[in-house]
């Protein structure tokens, strides 16, 4: 497959590399919080075949660096349209990725063709999750805080990878080794970045979006997680939603041939 490769700078000086490839209309790929560019590997050599696909990593994430000062994660993805002359495109953002999309979708719809949300949250939306969770996170926040990584690692493991109400023995190995690599490549210090997109809501403008959407959620992911996937698809009842079982928060990667079952026949 031939991948082009455009390096872009953003605000801040930031250099971004985006890969590029196949032909047609535009799709982006917007990986979440948890991982980088490359958990959207299985998926990347078959839509290559039907759309132009591009990805890239996050500031702070796989191979891009941070940089002082305040900056939008989605105005970056409107600049790397810009720069790569993308007018329109669809949006597939798992998680994080998909709470950027979100933004796009709400701020600027002329740029959305169609939105794709997997894992995603709804920024604003006031869901809240089992003591037992959020003891876990507050485990992780107390060990990113004191710079404990392999703790906080192993903690956000068991969180997002595993799935906090499941065994992790009944867990892929294969799978789970492979998220864990990519978990691992988040654990990049801020640099003094700021984030402006923090604060920032949703919650009662989300039923305004007319673009085709697809909602997409593991039956193992963090409750809160799922909530906020019931409450978009409460709010947009003609989008498409589809519950994958025994996954967590990767469900592309954990259970890649249910989710492209999913993906395929609704992009076409």
């Amino acid at each position: 497959m031939d991948v082009r490769r455009h390096e872009i700078e953003l605000s801040g000086g930031v250099r971004l590399l985006v890969e590029d490839a196949g032909e047609g209309p535009a799709l982006l790929l917007l990986h979440a919080g948890v991982a980088d560019r490359h958990m959207w590997d299985p998926q990347w050599p078959w839509l290559a075949e039907r759309f132009r696909v591009l990805r890239w990593d996050w500031r702070g994430f796989g191979d891009t660096p941070h940089a002082p000062g305040p900056f939008s994660y989605a105005a970056d993805v409107l600049q790397i349209m810009a720069a790569l002359g993308i007018e329109r495109a669809t949006f597939m953002g798992c998680s994080f990725g998909g709470s950027v999309s979100i933004r796009v979708a709400i701020e600027h719809p002329e740029r959305v063709e169609r939105l794709v949300l997997v894992g995603s949250g709804l920024p604003g939306h006031a869901g809240e999750n089992p003591p037992q969770v959020e003891e876990l996170f507050a485990r992780a926040d107390a060990a990113i805080a004191s710079g404990d990584s392999p703790l906080a690692l192993t903690l956000l493991e068991r969180l997002w990878l595993v799935g906090p109400g499941r065994d992790p023995a009944a867990v892929d190995p294969a799978y789970l080794a492979r998220a864990r690599d990519l978990l691992a490549r988040i654990d990049r210090p801020d640099n003094g970045a700021e984030s402006l997109d923090a604060g920032w809501s949703a919650a009662d403008r989300f039923a305004s979006l007319a673009m085709p959407v697809l909602i997409i959620v593991g039956d193992e992911d963090v409750p809160e997680i799922v909530r906020a996937a019931e409450e978009m698809h409460r709010q947009l009842p003609g989008a498409r939603y589809a519950v994958i079982e025994g996954a967590a928060h990767l469900p592309n990667l954990e259970r890649t041939r249910a989710f492209d079952a999913v993906l395929a026949p609704w992009l076409s």
